[in-house]
């Protein structure tokens, strides 16, 4: 299948099916010690991502292992900053910083970048630190893309595939039903959409346009290589 667009998963978190993901992924974001992932985690990862082709990014998070990261810390800027640093720095004692293509915010950390202009800047504040030839996965309509333009530094636009809109374009939380696409044939009709439509439809049947340079799927729900796979199948048969 000749691909035209480009896949992201989160990886390098202890759990899934990275193995079986990377063949059907352009690019990858690795755990890096925030909210899961360690040294040999994170080497492993890297390993599998080269041999896949596949570009390698940064997936920093609040620190917090015990939530996953999906929950707001309330913590101040200096530890915020330190802690990011940190992680970044986890990742590029094995890998180069050529080789390091974006860098994409995990969890809560994602959600307060696009929501709260203070996290955004703290934030870009440690990736000016590590150099601005990074790109950065979020969503355009959020501070932490905003701020990136005013600074010059290359962002792109993300759409997810595999969880559920609002009517707002914001993702439905985990803890909604169905705020997690576990069909193959949703999640196809998701990269369909997105990738010729330039859109996708809100949990109440809404058109939210959408143009995104990468999609997300990730990495951590259970079948989420089968289902990637079956859903580029379907893409595949749908367009010959």
């Amino acid at each position: 299948m000749d691909i035209k667009f480009n896949i992201n998963a989160d990886v390098g978190e202890g759990m899934g099916d990275d193995a079986g993901l990377m063949p059907f992924i352009q690019a990858c974001n690795i755990a890096c010690g925030g909210h899961s992932g360690n040294q040999l985690e994170i080497k492993k990862t890297i390993e599998l991502a080269q041999k896949h082709q596949v570009l390698i990014g940064a997936h920093p998070s609040y620190p917090d292992p015990i939530n996953f990261g999906r929950r707001t810390m309330k913590i101040n800027k200096k530890e915020l900053y330190q802690s990011i640093e940190q992680q970044l720095s986890l990742l590029l004692k094995q890998l180069p910083l050529e080789k390091l293509n974006h860098i994409k915010p995990h969890g809560a950390l994602y959600h307060d970048c696009i929501n709260k202009e203070e996290v955004a800047r703290i934030f870009l504040e440690v990736i000016e630190s590590v150099g601005t030839e990074v790109i950065i996965f979020t969503s355009s309509k959020g501070y932490l893309a905003k701020l990136a333009d005013k600074k010059g530094i290359e962002y792109w636009n993300e759409a997810f595939i595999d969880r559920a809109y609002q009517d707002n374009g914001q993702l439905l939380t985990r803890s909604e039903p169905n705020s997690v696409l576990n069909d193959s044939k949703l999640i196809y009709r998701r990269i369909k959409n997105l990738t010729q439509n330039k859109g996708v439809y809100s949990i109440n049947g809404n058109w939210i346009p959408l143009d995104a340079k990468t999609l997300c799927v990730h990495g951590d729900h259970p079948n989420a290589a089968s289902l990637l796979k079956s859903a580029l199948s379907y893409l595949e048969i749908n367009e010959t």
